[in-house]
Parts: structure tokens; sequence; C-alpha cells
């Protein structure tokens, strides 16, 4: 051998040396066949019983079960045990192929990087490629344990090309590695993963709309932004929602869309934030007293119903409440709340599964499609003896059609009847039931001795009168009231100073009714009770008897709110007493 030939021959040597040294084992590979030879292997990578395997990619499904492979790595380890998937990415123009993975080894595990390796004319005619298996250097260790990281927190993660319809895994769950072994497009993967029952029946739609691969070239290319999707997905026997999430990648161009794909689980933080939408909107559409629907939602039902067409039969039951304005005056608005919420109450407990509304502040309206015109009337007659037991009463009406009669002409019909049955209700009782139960009710709050404390401090054992009257808002509320009294106060449309205006004009002396200019000034009067805890008037009535007024400073309250206390005494029954 000449010189020549002998350096060149060294040459040759160091760089076969320095290209193989650092593979652990290397093979040349027939992509069709499977056939291999093994042209290095190391020791530590010798395996037993594998002598007789004559395909490589058997080899390597041989080395997945015996558990050489780590299990989270195993699936995108095996996919190269599918000779379809090997060939298609490489006959298409691949050059090299790489996959990191942890390896178990005598003495521990160990983390390698695989390649395979094809030269240039590597093709169907021509198929020869090389396996090959290094230590992974530092750099690729620090990768996989980021994406190992990541792994934690993702179901699914995939490298997609759009443009080449392939995918490669980086994690992917086991029951999911039989689509990674055997499929080469992800377009497949989709498609069968829809349809194999792991996507919950009412989202597959959604999910093979938003899979479709042309609709994500098109999408892409007009926007890179990220492209999500929420769906269930079956874990066990369950479904859990998911979010799947499509991030163009840095290599990305318009001519290769290369794609991450990241699948998470999102059930309970899903849940949760459908729970605070919904209480959001219950927040939104619910009237804040009673917790009933409002005025809002029963406009928007209304244009819902009026836009459905084929409605076999719509009833609705309209209530008002009969004397709120009055209780509210007499007795305050918590108890006039207490009646709306009695009545709001026993609509939602007989007609639990129907739309039940509170439109106003004394009405009611409820919408069904389930309950005929008779039905409704028997229930209403319940709801009727369930009120009386309070001592509340509502006026009603009930109004039903079909889809020939317009949503809105029921609801009129409904409310006619309502007036009408109002208008009739105050005929029959001409206001006595009102009164005698406002009785009721100030006896009730006496034996609760609500408000007792200053009633029994001033209030001899004959009295006239004795209100709560609050002077800024021109209100009162009472302990006692004569009948004479409440008749000028619904003159007066309940306004104290009006009331009290008819009182000094029809029942006091003439002589006598400068004396109350003081008084009447409401004004004034706060203001000189800031000064005097108590302000007195003597007068005479028209029918002889002597009055005397107290109007006391009620502390706290009066500051606070502007609330006296108004007491009327009838000296002469006193003296004569």
């Amino acid at each position: 051998m000449c010189k020549y030939e002998a350096e060149q021959r060294e040459s040759y040597t160091f760089a076969e040396n320095t290209l193989t040294g650092c593979f652990l084992k290397i093979a040349k590979v027939n992509l069709l066949t499977g056939e291999y030879e093994f042209v290095k292997k190391e020791p530590i990578m010798d395996e037993k019983d594998y002598e007789q395997i004559t395909s490589i990619y058997s080899y390597i499904k041989k080395q997945v079960d015996d558990h050489l492979v780590f299990s989270e790595y195993a699936g995108n380890y095996l996919k190269y045990s599918n000779p379809e998937y090997v060939q298609a990415r490489i006959f298409s123009g691949g050059r090299r192929i790489t996959q990191s993975y942890k390896r178990k080894t005598e003495n521990g595990y160990m983390w390698v990087t695989f390649s395979i390796m094809a030269p240039e004319g590597c093709s169907a005619e021509d198929p020869w490629a090389i396996f090959a298996w290094r230590e992974s250097d530092t750099d690729t260790t620090t990768m996989v344990d980021a994406l190992s990281t990541l792994s934690t927190i993702y179901y699914k993660i995939l490298k997609i090309n759009l443009t080449k319809d392939t995918f490669e895994g980086v994690k992917v769950e086991e029951g999911e590695q039989q689509f990674m072994s055997r499929l080469n497009k992800i377009s497949d993967w989709w498609r069968e993963f829809a349809e194999s029952g792991l996507v919950y029946e009412d989202d597959r739609i959604s999910y093979q709309k938003f899979t479709e691969i042309e609709r994500l070239r098109l999408q892409f290319r007009e926007n890179r932004s990220i492209q999500s999707l929420r769906y269930r997905r079956k874990n066990g026997k369950t479904y859990r929602w998911v979010q799947m999430d499509l991030v163009p990648s840095i290599e990305y161009t318009d001519d290769n869309q290369i794609l991450i794909l990241y699948v998470k689980d999102i059930h309970e933080e899903y849940l949760s934030e459908q729970q605070r939408r919904q209480k959001m909107a219950d927040g939104y559409n619910r009237d804040a007293l009673t917790f009933l629907y409002n005025r809002h939602k029963y406009n928007e039902d209304l244009e819902e119903l009026s836009r459905q067409k084929a409605c076999k039969e719509l009833t609705c039951l309209y209530v008002d409440v009969n004397g709120l304005h009055e209780m509210n005056n007499h007795l305050g608005h918590q108890k006039g709340d207490d009646m709306l919420c009695s009545v709001a109450d026993a609509l939602r407990r007989f007609f639990p599964d129907e739309r039940v509304y509170r439109i106003g502040g004394d009405e009611f309206v409820m919408l069904s499609r389930n309950l005929s015109k008779e039905s409704v009337e028997m229930m209403l007659t319940v709801v009727r003896r369930q009120l009386a037991r309070d001592h509340y009463e509502i006026s009603a009406g009930i109004g039903s059609g079909t889809e020939q009669a317009t949503v809105y002409k029921i609801i009129g019909a409904a409310e006619l009847a309502m007036r009408a049955d109002k208008e009739q209700y105050y005929k029959q009782n001409d206001g006595v039931r009102k009164r005698r139960v406002m009785n009721e009710e100030l006896e009730k709050i006496l034996s609760e001795k609500q408000d007792a404390e200053y009633f029994l401090q001033v209030i001899a054992s004959k009295f006239a009168g004795v209100y709560f009257v609050n002077l800024r808002k021109d209100t009162l509320r009472h302990i006692y009231i004569p009948e004479y009294f409440l008749e000028f106060l619904e003159k007066a449309n309940f306004s104290y100073r009006q009331g009290m205006e008819l009182y000094i004009q029809k029942l006091v002396k003439k002589i006598y009714c400068d004396r109350f200019e003081e008084v009447m000034n409401f004004e004034k009067l706060e203001e000189k009770l800031e000064e005097d805890e108590e302000v007195q008037i003597t007068y005479q009535k028209v029918n002889g008897a002597w009055m005397k007024l107290r109007i006391l400073d009620l502390s706290d309250q009066f500051k606070e709110k502007g609330e006296t206390l108004w007491i009327f005494t009838d000296e002469t029954k006193a003296e004569n007493h």
C-alpha cells in the first residue's frame, strides 16, 4: 500500500470513528422489509432474547413490551414500530427523525436519543437507512425534562404539520397510543378519535368542525392567533371537560404550517366558571326581593315566545297583590316586603315547573306551556286559600290560547281579567276587610312588643291616636289609628301632612287652628325638636272634646331618619276617668 493510500485509509478510519464513536448502537435497516444488521452495539445496550428477531420494527416493539422504555415515553417510541409511519416520513422527504426517551439499564436508567438517518436517494426502490441510538446530551435532557413538566399539565402534546397532514408525539395518554402507533395523518387521528366514542356525543359535531384540516389551514393563514376548543373527553367511564389549544410553532410559515397541539383537563375549572356565569345570569335575571324572574327576563322570554310560531298552548296567570300600598304606609315597608315574599313563595310552591316573574311592585305573571286554563284555575284557588291564612289577598286573571293567538294577546287577556277581579274585590269589601287586617296586624305588633319601648314610656291609659311620623318623607306608621283618621289618610293618598290638614279643617275648632301652624311646618318642627325634646299643643275639637298633642324626638331614630312620635290624648276622657 502506497503512502497516499495509507493516509487516505487513516483519514477514513478517523472519520468513521469520530462519526460512530458517540453512538451506543447502530443498525443498517431496510425500511420496507424491516431487515436489519447491527454495525455497532455497546454492551450497555445489549438485550437478551433479541437475537431471533428479524424485523427492526418488531425489535422496537419488544423493547416497549419488555418495559425497557419508561411508560411515559413508550407511546412516542412505539410509533417507530409501525413500518407505514416510518416509510411515510422518510419517503416523503424526511432525512432525519429524532426521538428522545428514558431507558432502563442494569444500573438504573439513562436518557437515549434515537435517530433515523436516510441518505439522499432513500426511496421504495432503495429503502436503506440507518437507525442509531446514542446517550442524550445535556441540552436534550434539559429539553425532555421541560417537556415532562409540561406533560404534568397536558393530556397530550403533539407537533403537527398541517401542510403535510402529519404529526409527531411529544406526550400522549396511554389510551391514545393506539392512534400514534398505527396512523400517519393527523386528520385520520382526529377523525377516528371522534368516532371512537372518546368525544362526548353532544360535542362531536363541534369537535369535527374544529379539527377539519382545510379549515385550519385557511384559518391560520388568515390569523395566526391560538385556536381553542372545549369539549368533553372520555376518562375511564366518565367524561371530563378538556381544552384543546392549537399554537403556531416558531417554525411556522404559510408554506409549512407547523403547530403545537396541547390538550389539558379543565373540568373543575370549567364547572366553576359555568356556576359563576349562572350566578351572574341569575343575579341579572332575578328579582332581588323574591328571587323570582324579573321584568328584564320577562321581556326577553316574551320576545322568544313571540318568535316561536308552533306553540301548542300557552296559559298566563296575571296576579296583583291587594293592599300593598296601604301595608307599606300603615305598617312599614318591611311588612309590605313580607307580603310580596309570601305571594312569591305561594306561586313558586304551586307552580314549581313554570316560569314565574315579578314584573312590577305588586304584579306577578306565571307563564306555562304545560298547564291548561282549567288546571291553573284549580291551582289559583289553592293559592288564594294559602295566602288567606296570612290575611293576604290577591286579584288574578287567566288567559290562554294556541298558536292562533299571539303571546301578547294571551297576556293582555289575563291582565284584563285581573283588573276586573280587582274592581270586584274593592266593590265587595269597600275597604272594610283591609282595615280589619290592618288592626289585626297592629295587635300582632304590640303582642310581639315591636316598638313597645316607646309605647310604654309615653302612652297614658287613654289616647286618641299614636303615630311614628317621618318628617323628611311625610310618611307614618302607627301604634293606634282611629277609623276617621284612616279615612283622612286614604283621601290624602297617605300623606301625613295632608291627612292632618283635613283633620284640622274638619274636626278642630277654627279658633285653635293657628296653633298647628308651628307643627305643620315640618322643617321648622325638626329644628325646634333639636332644641327641645318635646313640643305640645292643647286644642278643642268641634265636638267639645279637649285634646293634647305631644310630639317627641326619638333620639337616634330622629337624627338618622327624621322620625318623631305624635301622641293625641283626649284630656276630657282622662279627667273623667
